[in-house]
């Protein structure tokens, strides 16, 4: 390109004036009136496209917003199930406690049976025992050799009389006995 075609071509943009004054065609277009309608239903149509992006932005926003309440709701949803999860973990161990606290009872139970039945044996013994010995006690009986009671064969002729006596009552020997 040369210095030439540009300036042709620069003066070709330039009003071009005829050598009287009066305008091109081209350029008396954007003087009158005639372009108003066009300019008007271009203007409508940005403002119908402005008006649509804008709806367009609200609906995407409100479709954002319902994506972030199914998360929030789906969040709450997995809190909610580990709850009731944690629930019925709680329950089950519960169960299970009350299960090893049931045996644990049971197993007291039996063995206080068995203690129980012990004691009651002891005490069936011990009141045999005590009758046995008040039978003992009420017991007067003559020793077939002598008219003494309760007297001690073995010790004939070595403990007196007397010291045979208090033993044959409940006495204690003692050596301090007098010997025969």
């Amino acid at each position: 390109m040369t210095f030439a075609d540009l300036k042709s071509q620069s003066m070709k943009g330039q009003l071009d004036q005829k050598p009287n004054g009066e305008r091109d065609k081209g350029l008396r277009f954007l003087s009158s009136r005639r372009w108003y309608p066009a300019a008007m239903a271009l203007g409508i149509l940005c403002l119908g496209l402005l008006v649509t992006v804008i709806l367009l932005i609200i609906q995407l926003s409100q479709v954002s917003d319902l994506k972030q309440q199914q998360a929030n709701r789906t969040h709450q949803e997995d809190i909610l199930e580990g709850q009731i999860s944690a629930q019925h973990q709680t329950e089950k161990s519960s169960q299970e406690s009350q299960r090893e606290l049931k045996e644990m009872i049971e197993t007291l139970a039996h063995k206080l049976d068995e203690k129980s039945k012990k004691l009651m044996e002891l005490h069936h013994q011990n009141l045999n025992l005590q009758e046995a010995l008040k039978k003992a006690a009420n017991y007067s009986g003559i020793h077939p050799a002598s008219n003494r009671p309760f007297q001690f064969p073995i010790l004939d002729g070595v403990v007196s009389e007397e010291t045979q006596l208090l033993m044959a009552l409940g006495g204690w020997f003692s050596f301090a006995a007098p010997l025969v």
